[in-house]
């Protein structure tokens, strides 16, 4: 027989040689799902006293899952509080996307989003100034920073809030962090979260 066709670069042979990444990278998800396990924890104890309103979502528990492809690259995503229906959401999202950032992102729908809408409205020069960003997109379930996705929340003027807001069945506000800053993100994290909840009153 030939030589095989399927051929691997320098660059590529160098890393299937070298079993140290994967096990690497098996460690740092793991340390992904703890980071979000001790977020969970901070954020149970801060809604030990909470608005009624989001009992469902707290109820229902933390929700850590993990995946191997979001745009070809593994995640980790802590959901809590959350509450998940077609047409109400509340929940906040909490990712670590390899090669990318951490995330925490505030998702509204459907009552829970009509509810707090003022609270919204209020506090959205709070939350620009917080590092903020809107999604402008209409696909709820992509996550990442592109531009068609996500703009700072600082560039949107109230009448481009309110025209979002009208053209929108959703709402979400995301904050990120580079990887970069992942020994300090737990109480990043924890801030963000505090805002959340000081701007909807929760």
């Amino acid at each position: 027989m030939e030589g095989t066709k399927i051929r691997l670069s320098e660059e590529e042979l160098e890393l299937a040689s070298d079993a140290y990444i994967l096990l690497t990278k098996n460690i740092v998800m793991s340390k992904a799902g703890e980071l979000l396990g001790d977020l969970s924890a901070h954020i149970q104890h801060e809604l030990q006293s909470h608005d009624r309103v989001i009992t469902d979502a707290i109820e229902a528990g933390p929700k850590i899952s993990r995946g191997e492809n979001y745009l070809g690259l593994p995640y980790v995503i802590l959901d809590f509080p959350r509450y998940f229906r077609e047409h109400d959401v509340f929940a906040v999202r909490t990712m670590f996307w390899w090669g990318n950032f951490l995330s925490m992102t505030l998702h509204l729908k459907g009552n829970y989003r009509e509810h707090f809408r003022a609270q919204l409205t209020e506090g959205l020069r709070s939350m620009a100034a917080t590092g903020f960003h809107v999604c402008i997109s209409e696909d709820e379930w992509e996550h990442h920073f592109g531009v068609d996705n996500y703009i700072p929340l600082e560039s949107l003027g109230s009448d481009s809030w309110e025209e979002l807001y009208a053209a929108r069945s959703f709402t979400k506000l995301a904050i990120k962090w580079p990887v970069a800053e992942w020994n300090d993100s737990l109480e990043k994290m924890g801030a963000a979260f505090a805002e959340i909840r000081r701007v909807l009153k929760i």
